[in-house]
């Protein structure tokens, strides 16, 4: 009876896996991984009842290229015909490649600064030159940096990519030629210059009436954006916009990337809000205004301003059970997470180049492991051999010395076969030791020093001058400390959700001390 039981079983397993591989979506691993969404803290979509979305550099994603070269040259021209900087800075070259996001600006030293994730500095540049770690030493010593101190400022946006190459160039400038034209410039001046020039046509409107004559040339279109959107819909969350830009702007950009044929890109969403000033938004805000737009059959659903309370009142729904998107780490996700709880979910852009220079790099990236692993062995071989060389050292004319309490095992051994041998033959085997110290010694020198030319290949696949974004060496760096802080979940883009049931369960990997690897 029970041989016939096991035999349906088998039967129906057999039967129900065929079907599953015909019908059904392919589990998580097989998504692409620079498509997938990653989870620092388990999230419950059914939990989810309204999500939110910021518009630049979450739903609306930039050619970076060209929009950070049209924010670089515009700043240039502010800064000549605004704050006085001499003609010669025209000549600057923005370098795409040069600034990650993540970096601190010193701005009283004119140097860029990557931290680790307990806040020390890991590389610096003075401009657009790598500092030495002598240099990197005598300007900050060995020290935590006091992120609090008004002198250093953070990069943490794509908006901040083109002032970062800016200042850094501007920087480099005026140190080529100390007697030149930038000398009356002080170098503790050019961040707030640079800053309050890309401010400028950020406020002023320039910068985006330049966009919006061109829009495909700025924008990078993806075809799954909508659909996701309506599948949340479908799914019966509701949907609102939350962003600083001003509504013709927000119109225009996402009438280009949303509305089709037969459908606005308003129709997406229960509430729109512009001009938020995030992060105060969070915080306290401002009354808000209705924009009449014509459509939902007159009823406000579109405003100027207001406040988390007023959204979540608008729908129903708040704090935990409101999920909101965003790439800015401080005004998008921290405050929302922290002042008003609600979940946050991460777009990182970049995110998808890191996955796929990892993957391509993966057997380097297991190499250097296993060697760090060697090290960490030969360092304590060594270092357990170089202590018992010097316990001989002191013992080797004393006719009975006894053996210290804090030799155990293998030194305990060797110190009482050492002791028993004459003063010649002490002498012999000590020489011997020295000779496997060195030895070890050199085996350290050649592992430390084949991992550090695989790093260097590593780091130069990513970024030469900074390295991974999200790491810093073996440590997560300080940006990949705060995603994993502060954001729930985090991805590439918000299309990646398309690949996912609607209500799916985002879980986290087990978290685990360095004793349990």
């Amino acid at each position: 009876m029970q041989e016939s039981v096991n035999s349906h079983d088998g039967s129906l397993a057999q039967e129900t896996a065929s079907v599953f591989g015909d019908h059904f979506l392919p589990g998580e691993r097989n998504i692409p991984a620079h498509q997938r969404i990653y989870t620092n803290r388990n999230l419950r979509m059914e939990g989810i009842h309204a999500i939110g979305f910021d518009m630049d550099h979450t739903l609306a994603l930039y050619d970076r290229r060209s929009f950070e070269q049209l924010t670089f040259d515009m700043a240039v021209t502010n800064l000549i015909e605004w704050r006085g900087y001499p003609d010669q800075i025209r000549d600057l070259q923005y370098a795409p490649d040069f600034i990650i996001r993540g970096l601190l600006v010193d701005k009283k030293l004119g140097n860029l600064l990557k931290m680790d994730s307990h806040n020390y500095i890991a590389i610096a540049t003075h401009g657009t030159r790598v500092l030495s770690r002598e240099e990197r030493l005598e300007a900050y010593r060995n020290r935590q940096v006091d992120l609090g101190q008004a002198r250093y400022q953070s990069f943490d946006t794509f908006f901040s990519m083109p002032e970062g190459s800016l200042y850094a160039a501007i920087v480099s400038l005026k140190e080529s030629d100390p007697q030149g034209e930038m000398r009356r410039i002080e170098v503790s001046q050019i961040y707030d210059d640079v800053r309050s020039c890309v401010d400028k046509i950020h406020r002023d409107g320039s910068l985006k009436a330049v966009i919006m004559k061109d829009l495909d040339h700025y924008f990078v279109a993806d075809e799954n954006l909508r659909p996701t959107l309506e599948r949340f819909r479908a799914m019966g969350k509701k949907l609102f916009l939350l962003t600083n830009s001003e509504y013709e702007y927000t119109d225009a950009v996402l009438s280009h990337l949303l509305t089709t044929e037969n459908e606005s890109w308003r129709e997406l969403f229960d509430l729109i809000i512009v001009e938020s000033k995030k992060p105060d938004f969070f915080l306290e805000g401002r009354p808000e205004v209705a924009i009449h737009t014509g459509d939902h059959e007159g009823r406000d659903y579109c405003f100027r301003g207001g406040n988390a309370a007023f959204i979540e009142g608008f729908l129903g729904h708040q704090g935990d059970e409101i999920l909101y998107f965003g790439d800015h780490t401080y005004g998008d996700i921290l405050r929302s997470k922290k002042a008003v709880g609600w979940r946050t979910a991460m777009v990182i852009f970049e995110l998808e180049r890191e996955i796929r220079i990892n993957e391509r790099r993966s057997h380097l990236n297991r190499e250097i492991n296993d060697l760090m692993g060697r090290a960490r062995d030969l360092r304590r071989d060594r270092d357990q051999l170089h202590l018992l060389l010097r316990a001989m050292r002191r013992r080797l004319e004393d006719p009975a010395p006894p053996v210290p309490s804090w030799a155990q095992g293998f030194a305990s051994r060797e110190l009482k076969a050492f002791l028993a041998r004459s003063p010649e033959a002490r002498q012999q085997h000590m020489e011997e030791l020295e000779h496997t110290l060195a030895g070890l010694d050199f085996l350290l020198r050649q592992t430390v020093g084949r991992r550090e030319v695989l790093e260097r290949r590593v780091r130069d696949a990513h970024n030469h001058t900074w390295g991974r974004v999200f790491r810093e060496g073996s440590e997560i760096s300080r940006f990949g400390r705060q995603v994993k802080e502060f954001a729930c979940i985090y991805t590439s883009r918000v299309a990646n959700f398309l690949h996912y049931p609607g209500d799916f369960y985002f879980t986290g990997l087990e978290e685990r001390m360095p004793h349990e690897r």
